[in-house]
């Protein structure tokens, strides 16, 4: 909750907490524990929760104070996850707006593969996820929020597109009337035309996802 809270400034839509987010997020993070196989490791300030992914490890619930990620408990954390997960395949989750962790995956190796470009839109709410969206050279689908936010409605998501020109002005325009509050387009990295276009078209780059191979600081 501690590193959430901060980050509903920057996407107040996307992040909306829901009424029940302390419930859920600890249901979940008990469900972690007992059957889904996390790796959890903590300081008396910090958090690190890796969870399988495929052949390797998923790290998105994790809190570090500030500077803390390259100096202090961040590093400790990377460390101990290491001699547990040495060479093993990471997703490391990261916010654009969490600068300090961004630099820390940068220092453990990590690359962004892909980014999620955010557009959130005003009064709308109420629709339904899993829906799938033909649009003009994109595919969509409109995906539940998880239980620990509430954006009021599902997301609009855009895992690839065929052509980004038509694509983006035909999922800003159908959006509202699927009920959705707010579209997500997965970029691949490299891709600069579509940053282009998504920069253009009124999306900014809202959370990057590093790749690499875990190795001690």
């Amino acid at each position: 909750m501690q590193r959430r809270e901060p980050l509903v400034q920057f996407a107040p839509v996307f992040w909306r907490l829901a009424p029940d987010a302390p419930a859920n997020h600890r249901a979940f993070i008990e469900y972690l524990l007992s059957e889904g196989g996390a790796k959890v490791y903590r300081t008396d300030d910090s958090v690190l929760i890796a969870v399988p992914r495929g052949a390797g490890w998923l790290v998105d619930d994790a809190y570090v104070p500030g500077s803390d990620w390259a100096t202090g408990d961040g590093r400790a954390l990377w460390n101990t996850l290491d001699r547990e997960a040495h060479g093993a395949q990471v997703r490391f989750v990261c916010p654009t707006y969490e600068k300090d962790r961004a630099e820390f995956g940068r220092s453990a190796g990590l690359t962004i593969n892909e980014s999620w470009w955010l557009m959130e839109l005003p009064s709308t709410s109420g629709g339904d996820a899993g829906v799938r969206v033909p649009l003009p050279g994109a595919e969509a689908i409109t995906v539940a929020a998880p239980p620990v936010y509430d954006p009021q409605g599902p997301i609009l998501f855009l895992p690839a597109l065929n052509d980004s020109r038509t694509a983006l002005p035909a999922a800003v325009a159908k959006a509202p009337q699927l009920g959705c509050p707010a579209i997500v387009v997965n970029q691949v990295a490299g891709d600069d035309a579509l940053a282009e276009a998504l920069s253009e078209t009124g999306f900014r780059q809202h959370c990057d996802y590093y790749t690499g191979a875990i190795n001690s600081i």
